[in-house]
């Protein structure tokens, strides 16, 4: 799923005008200017994070919650910009940890790889229920 088709079901979910979602969204401050720039490229699991998160926080006035619970994602450092909003996610249970190695009890969030269609309508229903 591209950025553009994440934001389409985005505003599907949200009731948001997909005509006004990127306006809004930047300037709302849930969307940044990869967003549209790269909005042809499939979308990863950290950028779906951020775009939640950040929804969360600002439109909705969430507070963040305190990332300890997520520190068993293995991956969770590997992109310090995105660290707190995988954990937001993660904790609130919007976004679900990836076992990638199944002889181990790793949890990988994953941050660069990409879910199918269903997982991702899935997140974005789990999104919205916590407005």
């Amino acid at each position: 799923m591209t950025t553009s088709e994440f934001l389409k079901l985005f505003s599907l979910k949200s009731g948001i005008s997909y005509d006004d979602i990127y306006d809004r969204g930047l300037s709302e401050g849930w969307l940044d200017s990869e967003d549209i720039t790269f909005k042809d490229r499939p979308i990863s699991r950290k950028n779906v994070a951020r775009i939640c998160h950040l929804y969360l926080q600002k439109v909705i006035g969430l507070k963040d919650l305190d990332i300890n619970g997520a520190k068993e994602l293995r991956d969770l450092y590997d992109c310090r910009v995105c660290a707190n909003s995988v954990a937001q996610v993660y904790m609130r249970g919007i976004m679900e940890a990836k076992k990638l190695m199944k002889d181990k009890p790793f949890l990988w969030f994953y941050l660069n790889g990409e879910d199918d269609d269903r997982t991702i309508e899935l997140i974005l229903v789990r999104l919205f229920e916590l407005q």
